[in-house]
């Protein structure tokens, strides 16, 4: 869509206007907003222009006008300027750097709380599993037959369950058990715990299998769930905080986002630079009065997942979009520094 000078600058500056204040944006305002003086017969031939164009609208009939979809597409698109982030947002950021954790779950978790507390809107982040191997796979006893898994595989990953073993399991059990796990596992990407693996190992117990082959069931189920990605939700009731969402759908958005089949789909694809999905860009109905802003973290050069934010179509894309970008850049250092070295 091709506009001239006139009509962008006035678009640019009634979108500015109406996200500051949320209010139909008129002509007599915008005349004394643009540098360039404009009357505001002049302003408002362009705003009936623009709206043709479908990048504006007037929800009533005496009002002022406000941007559609299109009309914020084409600003983040064409009209935006690059908001420099001051020392006191770089620092408040930076603090994700004193986050502390032992598995990349648990860091992702804690810093998508930082995000929503910095932004003021829900914040996502997502470690989809790409070249997992197993490291390790801990069992230890928990009680007269529970025992406890403790499954470690690389990058940063860490997963734990409890489950009961068939019969009581003393110490030469134990041993033998972890050195089959040990021998067969360690090392390996998960898609090789297959199901002949499985029999091969439940085979192999022998006079134990009645005691250790429930546990070997669990074992398998927690490597069968490590590709999966985690996705975490941070500061949900943040949206609770604006107006376009007073009419109950707050409360709609949070239960759809809940959903992890839906949420993964929605961080789905973010790769290279910061990407801005307005409205139904998000594939989703429930998503058609929100924009998600979101940016690849990076371990080696190499996208290792996607950290973002969900707020109302009126935010400030400049300066948000400013916060991710940087945010995703201290997030990759922090997983570099913690994890690479594993």
């Amino acid at each position: 869509m091709q506009l001239d000078d006139r009509k962008k600058r006035i678009l640019g500056a009634l979108v500015d206007c109406y996200v500051a204040t949320g209010e139909p944006v008129g002509s007599k305002l915008l005349s004394g907003m643009l540098e360039q003086h404009l009357s505001s017969a002049t302003i408002r031939n362009e705003m009936s222009e623009l709206a043709e164009m479908g990048l504006l609208e007037q929800p009533h009939t005496s009002a002022g006008r406000i941007p559609t979809q299109a009309g914020y597409r084409f600003y983040v698109d064409s009209l935006m300027n690059a908001y420099p982030l001051t020392r006191s947002e770089q620092a408040r950021i930076n603090v994700v750097l004193r986050i502390d954790g032992s598995d990349l779950d648990s860091v992702l978790a804690k810093a998508g709380d930082v995000l929503a507390a910095i932004t003021g809107c829900v914040a996502v982040s997502a470690a989809p599993r790409a070249n997992i191997r197993i490291r390790s796979v801990e069992v230890m006893p928990a009680g007269r037959r529970s025992m406890l898994i403790v499954l470690v595989a690389s990058p940063g990953v860490l997963r734990s369950r409890l489950c009961k073993a068939g019969e009581d399991v003393d110490a030469d059990m134990l041993a033998y058990f972890s050195g089959m796990l040990r021998d067969k596992l360690a090392g390996l990407p998960p898609e090789a715990a297959t199901p002949e693996l499985k029999e091969k190992m439940n085979a192999a117990l022998k006079q134990y299998a009645a005691a250790l082959r429930p546990i070997l069931e669990a074992v398998f189920d927690e490597i069968g769930v490590l590709n999966d990605a985690e996705v975490f939700l941070g500061g949900e009731t943040n949206l609770f905080c604006y107006p376009e969402f007073h009419d109950g759908s707050a409360l709609e958005i949070i239960r759809f986002l809940e959903q992890r089949e839906q949420l993964s789909k929605l961080v789905d694809g973010v790769r290279g630079q910061v990407k801005v999905r307005i409205g139904t860009e998000n594939g989703a109905d429930l998503m058609r009065s929100s924009s998600f802003i979101a940016a690849p973290y990076r371990v080696g050069g190499k996208t290792q997942g996607t950290v973002g934010i969900i707020g109302p179509i009126r935010m400030h894309y400049a300066r948000l979009v400013s916060h991710i970008e940087y945010f995703s850049s201290v997030l990759s250092k922090l997983i570099s520094d913690t994890f690479t070295d594993e």
